[in-house]
């Protein structure tokens, strides 16, 4: 009999390769191709089913109602609470959060009288039980499964039936259907391949913990990401006690929403007021440090920028950032010195967003050089100010989305002094107690100061 040749698979994009090389050809990658089997070839047997194609102009069936946890961070991630029978990933840094974000949404779930199992492939019932009773959800009757083989977790699913399914975590969990150690692509694809099939199938949502590699993406096989109907990042500091909750895929709402949490000993509590968190009463009323106002998902939140600009005592400058892309700061720094005669040659120049807020939005662009100038100059900004506009490579003061949204955010803090794109005045209704401040150029607001 023929021994079964080897293949090799890419754990990042999926390729497959009759034999090894260092790099893989698809994507590019490193050393990331493992050894397989592949599975063995089945005869063709055409099936009956019994689902019937449906017209889409078909009025009688009801829509699916979403499951509400009442924890309104998290179910606004969702887009509105769990989807019926949608698959979910959610990943995050070791000791992160995310087996107590689970369990205490289980917890939620299971006062409301919705079923759920919580399947736990690496922690011992003990311990699940003890993180219970630290969170006050050890008197609630949430079904634990200790089990790390995928056929026995399908059958004690089948015979619960929940409404939603936690697995903690995909990597860990195994089949004998496939070849190698737990966690491998493998048996990750052929696992998550049958989760999937049954979640759909029987109707239950599903939700699965997922490990992050030192480069900061999933592990396991990118078709993981790809087949989920949501993918979550649980994020965080050690340093600091906030959790966000960011989607970066969801089919069922607005993708890159967030949700905001601190982590306190008996568990995590929802931030209602994310704002408050990020800036202080003397937040705009200090030498290099300015207000912004940044969209993410649907809500805006105010955030603090501080800059310092020294005089730099080696033979190159330094160029730190801490919150947005190093790169933004290279080319904020070109259109200070081009258009407003700024020079940093000589000036060591740091910069950060208070809190350990990381923001990608643009219209953080003239918030971060008004803090700039103001280190720059030793001078402080004017007071209770915020500023709000993208800044293009012609030093032109730029729109950006949602402005109505992110302004009525500052007036409700007590920012009534406000910089914006000239282009955008009229679309903002008046108030006595508001102070619109339109720029046109980068020029403008040194001019101003």
């Amino acid at each position: 009999m023929a021994k079964s040749k080897s293949i090799y698979i890419c754990n990042h994009c999926g390729y497959e390769s009759p034999k090894w090389t260092g790099k893989c050809p698809e994507c590019g990658k490193w050393n990331s191709l493992e050894e397989s089997k592949p599975q063995p070839k089945t005869t063709k047997i055409q099936k009956s089913s019994t689902r019937v194609p449906l017209l889409l102009s078909t009025t009688d069936l009801q829509p699916q109602t979403r499951l509400i946890s009442g924890i309104r961070e998290f179910d606004r991630v969702l887009g509105g609470g769990i989807f019926h029978s949608s698959v979910n990933l959610i990943a995050g840094d070791p000791g992160i959060g995310k087996s107590t974000l689970l369990l205490q949404v289980a917890g939620a779930l299971a006062q409301k009288g919705i079923t759920v199992i919580f399947v736990s492939a690496e922690e011992s019932f003990w311990q699940i039980q003890n993180r219970a009773q630290r969170l006050g959800l050890d008197k609630l009757p949430i079904p634990i499964l200790v089990e790390t083989e995928l056929e026995n977790i399908l059958y004690h699913i089948n015979q619960v039936q929940p409404n939603v399914v936690v697995i903690d975590s995909i990597q860990a969990v195994y089949t004998q259907n496939a070849v190698g150690a737990p966690g491998n692509v493998s048996q990750i694809r052929e696992c998550s391949a049958q989760l999937f099939r049954d979640a759909k199938e029987k109707g239950w949502s599903l939700f699965l913990v997922g490990h992050i590699t030192k480069e900061g993406g999933i592990a396991g096989p990118k078709l993981l990401e790809h087949t989920v109907d949501v993918v979550i990042y649980f994020e965080g500091d050690s340093f600091h006690q906030y959790r966000i909750l960011r989607s970066l895929k969801n089919r069922f709402g607005p993708s890159h929403e967030i949700g905001l949490f601190y982590m306190e000993k008996d568990g995590l509590k929802e931030v209602t007021n994310p704002s408050h968190l990020f800036i202080d009463e003397q937040s705009s009323n200090r030498v290099g440090s300015s207000v912004v106002c940044s969209f993410q998902g649907s809500r805006p939140i105010l955030a603090e920028v501080q800059s310092l600009v020294a005089r730099s005592n080696y033979g190159v400058p330094q160029r730190t950032v801490s919150g947005f892309d190093h790169r933004k700061l290279a080319l904020l720094l070109a259109i200070l010195e081009k258009h407003c005669g700024l020079n940093f040659s000589f000036y060591d120049v740091f910069v950060k967003i208070a809190g350990g807020l990381r923001i990608d939005d643009p219209a953080i662009d003239l918030g971060i050089l008004a803090s700039l100038y103001s280190s720059y100059v030793n001078q402080p900004l004017e007071h209770r100010s915020v500023y709000i506009g993208e800044i293009g490579l012609n030093g032109q003061v730029r729109s950006v989305s949602q402005l109505d949204k992110r302004v009525e955010e500052a007036m409700r803090l007590g920012f009534h002094s406000i910089f914006i794109p000239a282009w955008e005045k009229l679309k903002i209704s008046s108030s006595a107690n508001l102070n619109l401040k339109p720029l046109k150029h980068i020029s403008d607001f040194i001019k101003k100061s």
